[in-house]
């Protein structure tokens, strides 16, 4: 008799032992549901942002530090306070401000506002190229920028004033648009 009630035992707690794993397996893992309507993208701001575009070889094509980034999810637009950018062309860097600006949500497009100043420095030989204007249209992957608004350049001692302006980086080239002034010194 002992002999039954221990198969019986062991039989009961193999049976409870099933049992309690089956039980442990459905509270362990609840069914995925999907929620209908639930909005995954989020806006979001950055503070002491800074960023860098890389081309397709990994190098820098573009850096950015500003105080603050804001990102508008159903847009894809940034826009960005006090922007300073740097673009490294060969042997000019290319030094950019402005009091703010949108990112497209490609982020080929940089929309600079407000008063926008742009400086090409020459690594080799140090020369300047300091240009002042507004709403400024900065195309990255082209590395081309222009305006319509008035815009002055100074180049060495020279100054030059026009309304509208197109810059190509890569081919270090810019062309006045329109009611062209200009002062040359002489050396």
């Amino acid at each position: 008799m002992s002999k039954r009630r221990t198969r019986r035992g062991i039989l009961l707690l193999a049976l409870l032992a099933a049992l309690t794993w089956l039980l442990s397996e459905e509270a362990a893992e609840p069914e995925a549901k999907t929620m209908a309507g639930l909005d995954t993208q989020f806006n979001y701001a950055l503070f002491d942002f800074q960023g860098r575009l890389l081309d397709d070889y990994g190098k820098i094509s573009l850096e950015m530090e500003a105080p603050s980034l804001r990102s508008n999810a159903g847009s894809g637009i940034g826009t960005v306070q006090q922007p300073n950018i740097r673009i490294q062309q060969e042997d000019e860097e290319w030094y950019i401000t402005a009091d703010s600006a949108e990112v497209s949500a490609d982020r080929e497009h940089i929309t600079l506002q407000g008063d926008v100043k742009l400086l090409r420095r020459n690594q080799l030989t140090g020369e300047l190229l300091d240009i002042k204007t507004s709403e400024v249209l900065l195309n990255v992957t082209p590395r081309t920028a222009s305006t319509e608004s008035n815009v002055q350049i100074r180049h060495a001692g020279d100054r030059l004033n026009a309304t509208g302006m197109e810059i190509d980086m890569i081919n270090d080239r810019y062309e006045l648009l329109s009611e062209v002034r200009a002062h040359y010194e002489v050396l």
